[in-house]
């Protein structure tokens, strides 16, 4: 099962851009697609870019659902790991999730975070 959730980061250069990808869950990692477009006319974007993030420099995976949507929140075990992504802080990734994908992104991410948790065991067994 390797269901996609699309996913935005909001408010990168004062509002003036934002980026706009998919999440999905490879083979012990999580890979991130995006690229930038700017929020006034929609014609400047970046090239697309692809981030994986192995489960060993992930410290943790939030979800926070609200009212018209959900965040997700990966949290890194070092700045490093989140560097190439935009809007990232201290090594702590928030990506915004629509409210028609909400459904999608749980269940992706119960299964993200049982890989995470299998992973962390095996690391502890060696």
């Amino acid at each position: 099962m390797s269901r996609r959730i699309p996913f935005r980061i909001k408010n990168l250069n004062y509002g003036l851009t934002e980026a706009k990808g998919l999440l999905h869950i490879g083979e012990d990692e999580l890979i991130l697609e995006f690229e930038s477009q700017d929020t006034v006319v929609g014609l400047i974007k970046s090239d697309l870019k692809e981030l994986k993030i192995s489960f060993e420099d992930i410290e943790e995976i939030n979800y926070k659902p609200g009212w018209f949507g959900a965040k997700i929140e990966i949290v890194g075990k070092s700045m490093k790991v989140m560097n190439e992504l935009p809007g990232a802080d201290h090594g702590t990734a928030t990506v915004y999730i629509r409210r028609k994908d909400k459904k999608i992104a749980e269940r992706v991410l119960s299964k993200a975070r049982l890989e995470l948790s299998e992973f962390k065991l095996k690391e502890l067994e060696n």
